[in-house]
């Protein structure tokens, strides 16, 4: 089975056990970019929060960001899960922006994905799993976030092999995605890897619980490989 069959395989019964996931949304891509990284979802109360801190508060902007006092963003967060512990962070990350792309709050991402992936990553609190989330959901960048349960899932399921390199498991993703279709529409690449994640949570942890998962119809014969690896 070539990548892109088995990625779209793993999508159909992805679809059909948790639906069409719902995609981050954004006024801008400076708004967007927050969203991605406060990691708010499900927990509507979190998002309405979070919708009208964007709206209105010193985070609205980069430059409002970097304006405001640390103190002032700790309380302004408050209503976030995990806010007030990023405020730092966001100062930081709008001191980046601001350097990249000025006042423009959705810009051009011209300089290409390495590049901003370089950059994001020297920040303190971004890995590299976050970065490229960002980079795939706010800028849609060609890249894909292999996050720990991510890894997990493609191991066990024979997808790839350990130890791998960053470089490998992106190729793996980003181009088996790029040419993987159902019913002649293209995979969205974000909406996959918020599938993954839902499988992750549910039955993809430290040791697998294999019993119910979608994937499970795709293991190797003999079940997950290298369970206690990743």
């Amino acid at each position: 089975m070539s990548d892109p069959t088995r990625l779209e395989r793993a999508t159909e019964l992805m679809r059909s056990a948790y639906g069409r996931v719902a995609l981050p949304e954004g006024d801008s891509t400076w708004t967007l970019f927050l969203r991605v990284l406060f990691g708010v979802g499900g927990d509507h109360r979190s998002s309405d929060a979070l919708t009208e801190i964007l709206k209105s508060s010193p985070i609205a902007s980069p430059q409002m960001t970097m304006q405001t006092a640390a103190g002032s963003l700790v309380e302004v967060l408050a209503p976030v899960p995990r806010g007030p512990q990023k405020a730092s962070l966001v100062r930081t990350v709008a001191a980046w922006w601001i350097e990249q792309f000025g006042e423009e709050l959705s810009p051009a991402w011209s300089r290409g994905a390495t590049f901003y992936r370089e950059s994001l990553r020297a920040i303190r609190g971004l890995g590299p799993a976050t970065v490229d989330e960002l980079l795939l959901f706010a800028a849609r960048l060609k890249v894909f976030p292999v996050d720990r349960p991510t890894l997990r899932i493609a191991v066990r399921h024979g997808w790839l092999s350990l130890p791998i390199e960053d470089e490998d498991a992106q190729s793996f993703f980003v181009r088996g995605l790029a040419q993987a279709e159902i019913g002649g529409a293209a995979i969205d690449p974000r909406e996959f890897s918020r599938l993954l994640a839902q499988v992750g949570a549910s039955h993809c942890g430290r040791e697998p619980n294999c019993d119910g998962c979608p994937l499970q119809s795709m293991l190797p014969p003999g079940g997950p490989l290298s369970p206690e690896s990743c």
